[in-house]
């Protein structure tokens, strides 16, 4: 499979903008306007707002646990994204959710 980044750290602000990292971080703006938000389901911080006026920093992308286990669950509640990798069982939560082995 490919490979999957989380937690990028948001992208700064100044007289340019900064990127966000690699995992969902939002990009920082140059002088004005506000901050683009963290990728939801990432992690990713927000952006950075720009500095000549009154800006918002961009919001933080929601959070995400992921569960890789060789025991299946017996139960979860949820909704996971459930994947086989190799002998294990992955369980992505992208909200609230419980799960009980």
């Amino acid at each position: 499979g490919s490979s999957v980044f989380y937690a990028g750290g948001g992208g700064g602000s100044g007289d340019t903008g900064g990127a966000g990292g690699i995992g969902g971080g939002g990009a920082g703006v140059a002088f004005s306007g506000n901050g683009t938000a963290g990728t939801t389901n990432t992690g990713g911080g927000g952006g950075g707002a720009g500095w000549t006026g009154n800006f918002n920093g961009g919001n933080g992308g929601s959070g995400v646990v992921i569960i890789s286990s060789l025991t299946p669950a017996v139960a979860t509640t949820g909704s996971p994204v459930v994947t086989t990798v190799g002998s294990n069982t992955v369980y992505q939560f992208n909200s609230s959710g419980t799960i009980t082995f």
